[in-house]
This record gives C-alpha cells, structure tokens and sequence, in this order.
C-alpha cells in the first residue's frame, strides 16, 4: 500500500510540473546574443516578468508566444518603455487566434496555458 502511495504522488508531482516551454535563443548574431545575455522572463496568469541581469540597458524587447494546442494562436508581450540594467518590468501579453480576416482577440480564459512556448522576439540596446 504504501508503494502504491508514493507511485501516485510521484505521478502526481511529474504531472503537475508540466507547464510552459521557453526556448532558448539560437541566433548566431554575436552582438544579439550579447544584448540577451542576462535577460530572463518568466510568465503567469497572461503576464510576462521581465529581469534585465545583463550588461546593456535595452529599448525594446518582446516576447512571443505560441501553443502547441492551438497552432493559430499567437500572443506577444511587448516592453517599449526601456528596461535599465538590474530592472525588473511586467506586460500583459495580448493573444489571438485565427488566419486572416478571421483572426480575433482570444481571452485569458480560454487559453490552454499549459502548452504555451515562449521565445523572445526582438531585443534592442538603448541608446547611451
């Protein structure tokens, strides 16, 4: 009995520790991936928190957002006010769904955030 307990909770814990997938960034571009050496965000509930632990301060940054579900959704958290060296910032993350004339916004609500994959999108320095 006892086996059969600590089997389940194993299960349990593996199960519910399936969540969102970040991509790691493959550009080849030296100056891009110095520009995103030391950033990390995170995401929860339909905001990204962004962590700027780099060397650079940065203009722009965004980040999107895919799913593994729903291969029409697309979402994107943008950071346009600048985030200094050592900042810390939050975005709401705008989703849609659909092609063409058909795309449309999509509530938090109705996204399986389970199978979300995340990436950035565009990192750009800040003028000194």
């Amino acid at each position: 009995m006892k086996k059969i307990g600590i089997a389940f909770l194993l299960f349990f814990i593996a199960y519910s520790v399936q969540a969102q997938i970040y991509k790691p960034v493959t550009s080849k571009n030296k100056t891009y991936l110095a520009t995103v050496r030391g950033l990390s965000y995170s995401y929860k509930n339909g905001t990204v928190t962004l962590k700027n632990n780099g060397s650079y301060d940065l203009g722009t940054v965004s980040i999107t957002a895919s799913s593994t579900a729903d291969t029409t959704l697309f979402g994107i958290a943008l950071f346009e006010d600048g985030l200094s060296k050592g900042e810390t910032a939050t975005s709401e993350v705008y989703f849609t769904t659909g092609e063409g004339k058909d795309t449309h916004e999509i509530p938090l609500s109705k996204i399986d955030q389970k199978h979300l994959v995340f990436s950035f999108d565009k990192a750009v320095r800040a003028m000194p």
